[in-house]
């Protein structure tokens, strides 16, 4: 945080907010971190600075933007790794039903050659 920000907390944190939008877009998610740390420094300021009520609802309205696009930023990895296990997981093994109706899990097995003598 620059020490011009102490004395400019609400534009600070609006630049924050626009800067981990950016971030979130892009999935660089192991940068949230520093915005967490950095909006930890600025909310006692901006609370403690003389904004009006039209830009706080400013500020809340960008936070809860950035907290629903990291919601379903969220949601589509966790879908995505969900997607891949089943992938994985259908790859090694599948289900097959017999005549009688019972699941019987069948192992994927090796393509090899085998040489005879």
């Amino acid at each position: 945080m620059a020490l011009l920000d102490q004395f400019r907390p609400v534009a600070a944190l609006n630049t924050l907010l626009e800067r981990e939008r950016a971030v979130i877009l892009k999935g660089e998610f192991d940068k949230l971190e520093h915005f967490i740390k950095a909006k930890e420094t600025l909310l006692p300021l901006v609370a403690k600075s003389n904004a009006s009520e039209r830009t706080l609802a400013a500020l809340r309205k960008e936070s809860e933007r950035n907290q629903a696009l990291f919601r379903a930023a969220s949601k589509g990895v966790k879908a995505a790794a969900l997607r891949l296990r089943t992938l994985r997981d259908s790859s090694q093994s599948f289900t097959a039903y017999g005549p009688n109706g019972a699941a019987t899990s069948i192992g994927h097995k090796s393509l090899s050659l085998k040489r005879k003598a």
